[in-house]
């Protein structure tokens, strides 16, 4: 069973992984395509709105073999991201109508986040029949994990390969992806969705003992895109560097943040025994402290970087954590619903939002992440003065 597991978290890591190499490229791909800003964040934006849609779609046909739908979900994604790579580059090499380009490109991204959509509802419905009340939370934490690791390390690992070429992540994803649905459908066992009975418990997303976590959620999948989908050409236009010169500049920022997500996030794990409330006011603080130097200071990125690795750190397993503990055992499948949905709201919102306000001035996107950051970060002190841990009930 454990080969199961680890099947699930390869298969979400690379997945996230993939979708979340494209966002540092995005900017700089585009003004090589002749894209606006607000095209280019469009992209990304449309690929949101369609994981949403299919997440809910592929749930319903759940019913039939689950490993087969995620095989086909996985290679249809995959065949998507590979057209998206090769027509960017045909583009590049000859020239056309920018017009017609945008809209191929458009329904490419949002036929792959329809196909992507199902991934992480097959991965928790696995996750859903292989636990009990008892073990589910720590299932949850699996999932949770692996999908905050991709939308980490993606952009770390797009960012890192663009000097090669602006499609080279795609490509890269690709050959990943390829392997994982490989394997997926050599280890995952045969399974029909119908089987597990979720609990008739009913939890919104505003009942108070959550609300406040899973708006810390939706904020932090925000900022993390707006950062990622602007970086690029705000160190281009800041720095006045070439393309190949920011995309080695966020490279190394993006590098430097995956690498201290990572670390925080063993520690977390492994060794320190903080309450969330704790995680979350250092988590919060030191994102407020990373937009607000890319805002005021972006020469002194790569520290900015730095604070940004430690904000992600310790504020995606604080809120994960607090949403879990302030619920009962039946209402850990559905908190757990929520604080993955924020993550594709965030998706959908983050791109759009960063972009246009880009296009009205280059540092309104950093302001208002920072301004946000506070409130949220104030709300969070105010709710836990002592630093007391969220309550179980």
């Amino acid at each position: 069973m454990k080969k199961h597991f680890w099947m699930i978290f390869a298969t979400v890591l690379v997945a996230m992984t993939s979708i979340a190499t494209f966002n540092p490229i995005l900017g700089l791909l585009a003004r090589t395509l002749g894209f606006s800003e607000i095209q280019s964040g469009s992209l990304v934006t449309i690929t949101g709105l369609f994981w949403i849609v299919g997440s809910f779609l592929w749930e319903k046909w759940s019913r039939t073999n689950r490993k087969r739908l995620m095989v086909i979900a996985i290679l249809g994604y995959t065949l998507t991201l590979a057209s998206f790579a090769l027509l960017a580059d045909w583009a590049k090499a000859t020239p056309g109508n920018a017009v017609v380009l945008y809209w191929e490109l458009f329904a490419l991204r949002a036929v792959g986040g329809f196909f992507f959509g199902a991934i992480p509802t097959m991965a928790q419905g696995y996750l859903m029949e292989w636990t009990t009340a008892q073990n589910r939370a720590s299932g949850m934490a699996l999932f949770g994990g692996a999908s905050g690791m991709g939308f980490v390390l993606g952009p770390a690992l797009g960012a890192a390969l663009t000097p090669i070429g602006f499609t080279s992540p795609m490509y890269v994803s690709t050959a990943l992806l390829v392997a994982v649905a490989i394997l997926s459908g050599i280890i995952l066992p045969d399974s029909k969705g119908g089987q597990v009975k979720k609990a008739a418990v009913k939890l919104s997303m505003t009942d108070p003992r959550i609300r406040l976590y899973i708006l810390i959620g939706l904020l932090l999948s925000t900022v993390m895109i707006m950062l990622q989908v602007t970086c690029g050409i705000y160190m281009q236009d800041q720095l006045q560097l070439s393309d190949k010169a920011a995309a080695q500049s966020i490279g190394v920022g993006l590098s430097v943040a995956g690498v201290i997500v990572v670390v925080v996030q063993l520690l977390v794990g492994r060794y320190l025994r903080w309450q969330p409330a704790r995680l979350l006011k250092i988590g919060l603080s030191s994102l407020f402290v990373a937009f607000t130097l890319f805002m005021l200071a972006p020469a002194w990125y790569i520290v900015a970087f730095l604070f940004h690795g430690i904000g992600i750190g310790f504020t995606l397993p604080g809120y994960i954590t607090a949403a879990s503990l302030a619920v009962s055992a039946e209402e850990q499948s559905a908190v757990a619903s929520y604080t993955g949905a924020a993550q594709g709201v965030g998706s959908f919102v983050g791109p759009l939002a960063g972009t246009m306000l880009y296009s009205w001035q280059m540092s309104i996107p950093y302001l208002v992440c920072s301004l946000s950051l506070a409130c949220v970060a104030l709300l969070v002190f105010a709710k836990h003065r002592g630093g007391q841990p969220a309550s179980v009930s």
